[in-house]
This record gives structure tokens, C-alpha cells and sequence, in this order.
């Protein structure tokens, strides 16, 4: 069986079905990721592939569906983590039109994207940087990105200015920690794919696919459908699950976990 390339395997390759995740994973988050719910679900019955991410700016959408319809086997469920949920229920439509019966649809604090998604994200980068910036330097950046905000209502002039912030701010980040140019030029690409990934989300209205998934919300008052109620919006979904869990670790709680086993018909063991 050829191993995917947009996809990344996270358990029993080997399965009769697939179960697909979707989450923008990159090194040092500090939220839960698929790997950890993949490794609470022990003796899968399927296999379960998360979303690999993809240069900014590619129809990511549409490569992820190749490999899929490529390798052949049933989908048993999409997930999606946050603004994952956006590309998971147009995944999801997708993958019903061309098999028997269609996919499961489980989301974990789904979140549509627009400007102030972007926004908020580069602050988490920047937070993530601050113990590297000197005062004046966090405050600088935070300036910038708060003028990009409000001067523009387009995700695209938005997200390529808080790209130059970012390079601006993380400049000084690189050679404190004294990256070579390659691991810089990494670091940056990772989140101009970022930011082509929320990009791209806002332009896919998520809300008929999401009227028949089952969401699972977290207790963190800004995350998912708690932060959409707080900003005035009434998100219509199947079925939502809330749990006493924070955001931070909904997909690696063990409550969670045996949740999903669950609603996909297994028991997971331990």
C-alpha cells in the first residue's frame, strides 16, 4: 500500500477503513493533538490519517481528496480539530457523494475562520515568542499587528502583513537561539502555511455540513461554539457533547477518548 504524502498515518495502516482528522499540527503547540486521541484508541479497526500540512497558498482541500479516493477504502468518520472542523465538513460532503453511506462528522471546538481568527492565531505565535523578546519588542509587534487588524477587512492583505511582523519579530528570536538560515527559513514557511491555511478556511462556509455533526465542546468560554455564542452567533449542530475539559486538552483527555470510541461503535481497552 503506498504511503500517503498529504496524509500522515497515525495507527494500523492496515485497516479496512479510514477514519480522517484534520488539525494544522505543528511542533510546540500547546493543545492536545490527533496523535494523542489515535494512541487512547487502542486496537483501532481503522485506520485513522491526519491532515499533513500544505504550502501555502495549494488547494489543500483537493489534494487531501485525491489521496483519499486513491487508496480506495470507506470512510468510517472525518474529524476536525477547531478551524479543522471548517475543512472536515467539506471533506466529509465530499466523501458521502462517492460512497454507500456517509462518514460520521466529529468535531472538537469547531471554529470558523475570518480576520480576527488570524489575528488572535498570530498572537498566540507571538505569546509563544515573548520569553525570547525584550519588552519593547513584544510591545512593537503587538502594535503592528493590532494597525493590520484594523486597517484591513480581507483575509489575504491581513495575513501577508502579519507575515511581515512575523518576520520582522522573529528575526531577532532566530539569532538569540542561533538558527541557521535553513531552520529559520522552516519556521517561517510553517507559518505562512498557517496563515494559508485560515486563509483558504474563510472561504468555505462550514455551517450546512456542521447542521449534521456531532461537536464536542470544551469548557473554555472562547473556543469553538462557546466563543461563537459569546460573539452573538447561534450555531445550529446534530448533536453537541460539552465536557469539563479546557480546550488546551480536548483531544488528549481520556473522557474524551472513550467519547469518540464510542460514538464510532468500538471500546478502546485499558
Amino acid at each position: 500500500m503506498t504511503e500517503p504524502q498529504t496524509w500522515r498515518v497515525l495507527g494500523n495502516a492496515d485497516a479496512h477503513e479510514l477514519v480522517l482528522a484534520v488539525d494544522f499540527d505543528a511542533t510546540g503547540r500547546a493543545e492536545g493533538r490527533f496523535t494523542d486521541l489515535a494512541a487512547g484508541l487502542a486496537g483501532l479497526p481503522f485506520s485513522i490519517w491526519e491532515t499533513v500540512p500544505q504550502e501555502a497558498g495549494t488547494g489543500t482541500v483537493e489534494r487531501w481528496l485525491e489521496e483519499v479516493a486513491a487508496d480506495g477504502r470507506p470512510v468510517r468518520a472525518v474529524f476536525g480539530f477547531c478551524v479543522g472542523g471548517v475543512y472536515a465538513g467539506a471533506i466529509a460532503q465530499r466523501v458521502a457523494d462517492r460512497q454507500s453511506q456517509a462518514p460520521a462528522l466529529v468535531l472538537f471546538d469547531p471554529e470558523q475562520s475570518g480576520p480576527l481568527t488570524l489575528y488572535s492565531q498570530f498572537h498566540k505565535v507571538l505569546d509563544s515568542m515573548s520569553t525570547l523578546l525584550s519588552d519593547e519588542e513584544t510591545a512593537e509587534a503587538a502594535a503592528e499587528a493590532r494597525r493590520a487588524h484594523e486597517q484591513h477587512t480581507e483575509m489575504a492583505p491581513l495575513g501577508a502583513e502579519l507575515l511581515d511582523v512575523y518576520r520582522r519579530t522573529a528575526k531577532p528570536v532566530f539569532n538569540r537561539l542561533e538558527l541557521d538560515e535553513k531552520r529559520q527559513a522552516e519556521f517561517t514557511a510553517v507559518f505562512a502555511s498557517f496563515v494559508g491555511y485560515l486563509i483558504a478556511a474563510a472561504a468555505i462556509d462550514p455551517l450546512p455540513a456542521w447542521r449534521g455533526a456531532v461537536v464536542v465542546t470544551s469548557s473554555s468560554p472562547t473556543s469553538g461554539l462557546n466563543g461563537s455564542r459569546g460573539a452573538g452567533q447561534d450555531i445550529t449542530v446534530g448533536r453537541e457533547l460539552r465536557v469539563d475539559v479546557p480546550h488546551v486538552d480536548l483531544l488528549r483527555d481520556p473522557g474524551v477518548t472513550r467519547t469518540v470510541a464510542e460514538l464510532l461503535g468500538t471500546e478502546t481497552r485499558g
